[in-house]
């Protein structure tokens, strides 16, 4: 059998940042020449801050839009993203199991319970933490029923289904 990639993260949002951010920054510098030529002081400090503003806010909308991918195949866990990559083997895992959250925005989380949690930390210090446990929120609930399958074929021992999240 195959390993089995679900993506996450969102193309066409991280291109509406992009264009969110280009066209504040655009608008900011646009701003800033105009009130300069008509002597506007107060708009000329405006259009740096509106430029400056589209950059953050566009930078943020795409870092939280920016492309994932969950591998699992027989050895395990991986993820995939560009400067926080990191695998766990099954043999290191007591269960797994997803969760869904309602909040704001409905997600999906992947909850790793290791065998040695002392042990599990100083080995795999790039898995990400949670005061609850290692609780990992995936971006979107859209790779949901693949993962779903994906953990049933490869970890049936180890898979727990749905459980509830920790905050609901």
């Amino acid at each position: 059998m195959n390993a089995i990639e679900i993506p996450f993260g969102n193309r066409a949002e991280r291109r509406a940042g992009l264009a969110v951010q280009l066209g504040f920054l655009a608008f900011g510098i646009v701003m800033m020449f105009l009130s300069y030529a008509d002597g506007h002081l107060a708009a000329m400090f405006v259009g740096p801050l509106v430029a400056l503003g589209g950059l953050i806010g566009g930078g943020v909308w795409r870092r939280k839009a920016r492309l994932r991918r969950l591998v699992v195949e027989h050895q395990g866990l991986r993820w995939e993203e560009k400067g926080a990559t990191w695998a766990v083997p099954w043999y290191e895992l007591a269960g797994v199991a997803l969760a869904r959250s309602a909040e704001p925005k409905p997600s999906l989380w992947l909850q790793l319970t290791p065998r040695d949690p002392e042990a599990f930390a100083a080995t795999y210090r790039s898995v990400p933490k949670t005061v609850h446990g290692n609780w990992i929120r995936l971006a979107d609930e859209i790779g949901g029923e693949t993962l779903d399958l994906a953990l049933r074929r490869f970890a049936p021992q180890l898979y727990r289904g749905l459980v509830p999240h920790f905050a609901g």
